[in-house]
Parts: structure tokens; sequence; C-alpha cells
């Protein structure tokens, strides 16, 4: 597991093997009178899934061979992501935006005293300072507060030290040198950006859902012809895009699942596939490949 290579044992004999690095991840070998093909997809580090194809037909599932779908697509998953990227966004908000917004528009600075010092260390090391400032209603306060490697080093116990602090909520306040600000924005763009995504995901999720559940009522099949073929995760899967015409004569387009690639072999542009599509939102549409439900495609060698 540890080298991500592939051997192929029958009856206890090594037939072939497949190194980690080789691109094209299937393995070609006889089994009595049949061709077999062992065939796999990595979608991320630690999760491969395996298919045995003989005679170009899947023995996991009895039918097409199709790259099953990937794990972090699922509505759960998606959902997971989603929340958890609205929780780590409430917290970057709440602990670190709002308090810098505050600061910037109702902030007063003030002379301070050192009183000692940390750091702390992970990926990176921290440096904070510790002092104490009283407030505009006199009250004596003792903080901590980050500060650059510079100011770290150059500080010394009694030292002063320019602090600024919100009256109305003297906890929320910082050394006047140190200006989160730039960071922060940041790390809001970033995971706005991340909940944006999971977003997308769960929409996506559960439009698939639908469409599925849709087309599993009132499917209409119709002939489609065949746009594009492109790759995806690295060559390791094919997606067909084709357009179809629907009961009113208007042209939509639609695009495959992952295929293998010696499904999308069968399949070059200008030829004609099935497809299905729902007669009350056209649009949404579902590969199907062949017209015989129960044939397969299956081009050896094409991987």
């Amino acid at each position: 597991m540890w080298a991500g290579g592939v051997r192929v044992l029958v009856n206890g004999s090594e037939l072939a093997r497949r190194g980690a690095r080789e691109s094209a991840r299937r393995i070609i070998f006889p089994l009595g009178r049949h061709v077999a093909t062992l065939v796999w997809i990595t979608y991320g580090r630690g999760s491969t899934r395996y298919d045995l194809v003989v005679d170009g037909r899947s023995v996991t599932t009895g039918g097409q061979p199709r790259p099953p779908g990937h794990p972090d697509e699922s509505l759960t998953t998606a959902w997971l992501l989603l929340i958890a990227s609205v929780a780590i966004l409430c917290g970057v908000l709440w602990f670190g935006a709002f308090p810098e917004i505050r600061l910037a528009a109702e902030g007063r600075e003030v002379s301070g005293q050192v009183t000692g010092r940390h750091t702390e260390s992970g990926r990176s090391t921290s440096y904070y300072l510790h002092y104490s400032f009283v407030d505009a209603d006199g009250g004596a306060r003792v903080a901590l507060g980050r500060v650059a490697f510079e100011t770290y080093r150059d500080a010394r116990l009694g030292d002063p030290i320019t602090v600024v602090y919100v009256p109305s909520a003297p906890g929320i306040q910082r050394p006047a040198s140190y200006d989160e600000r730039i960071w922060i924005a940041l790390l809001v763009g970033m995971f706005g950006a991340i909940l944006l995504s999971a977003v997308y995901m769960v929409w996506r999720a559960r439009r698939v859902r639908s469409i599925t559940a849709a087309l599993a009522d009132r499917a209409v099949r119709t002939r489609a012809t065949v746009k594009r073929v492109s790759k995806e995760w690295g060559g390791q899967a094919m997606r067909i895009n084709y357009h179809y015409d629907d009961a009113e004569g208007s042209t939509r387009w639609g695009r495959s699942p992952r295929l293998y690639a010696e499904e999308a072999a069968a399949y070059a542009p200008g030829s004609s596939a099935t497809i299905a599509y729902d007669p009350n939102d056209p649009g949404n549409s579902i590969w199907i490949g062949t017209a015989d439900p129960n044939a397969t495609v299956w081009v050896a060698g094409s991987g």
C-alpha cells in the first residue's frame, strides 16, 4: 500500500503488475478464454476504487463499467463541508474580523507597560507580550497581545508599549504595532470561497438526486449527438459533452458522468448516443450510451 503498486494474481500465479507512477490505471490479462481488465481510479490519497471487467462487463455491477462516484461529492459530505465552512467562517468573523472592525471604528490608543513575554510553537513560532494599561475609566487592565518578532526581541520588562482598545469594551484590544487586518481579510476571503464552493456542492448533489428521481419516473429517451470528449482526473476518466432536441424541437446540452476511456472511445465527436431527459424540465438529462440497456461498450486497449 505504501508503494502504490498493483499486482494481479490468478490461482496464486502473478500475471501482471503495474507501478504507481504509470499513468494508465488498468491491467489487461487473459482469464481462461476471456479478456479481463483490472481498472481502478484514485480519488485523493487513500481512496482508490477497483473494478474487474471481463469481456466488457463489470463483475461488480454486472453491467456497463463506470467509475464510481467521488466520495466527496455525496450529499452528506457536501452538507458536512457546508456546516464546517459556516462554523469556521463565523469563528473568523467573530474572533477576528468584528473586533478589528470595532478597533478601526472606535479604537483609542493608550500607553501601556510590558510585564512579560512568551512564545508559542507549532508549524511556526508566535510571539506574545504581556502588558498592562489604564482604560478611560481609570481601570487597570492586564492583557496579552501578539507582536512581530522584532518587537518581541527588543521588548524588556517595564518598556512602554502602545495599545489600541475599545473604550466601551476594553477586552477588545491589541498592540497598536500588530495590525492583523490584512491576514484576517485573507482568511475571510479564503473561507468565504470555501463556503461558496460548499453551497455549490450541496446544490449539485441535490440536483443530481432530483434528476435521478425524476428520470426514474418519467424519463424520455432520445438520440443525442456527441460534441466533445474531454479528460478528467489526470486522464483517469473521461466526460462526453452532447446536445439533443427535446419534444418541442429546442436544442439542449448535457454532459455525461465520468466514464472510463474504454467506453468513451466508442463515441467520437459527431456520433450518436442514447440519453434520457425529464419532460417537465427538458434541460435535465442523463447519459445512457447504448440503446440496448443490457449491452455494454468497452473498446479494449483504449485506457
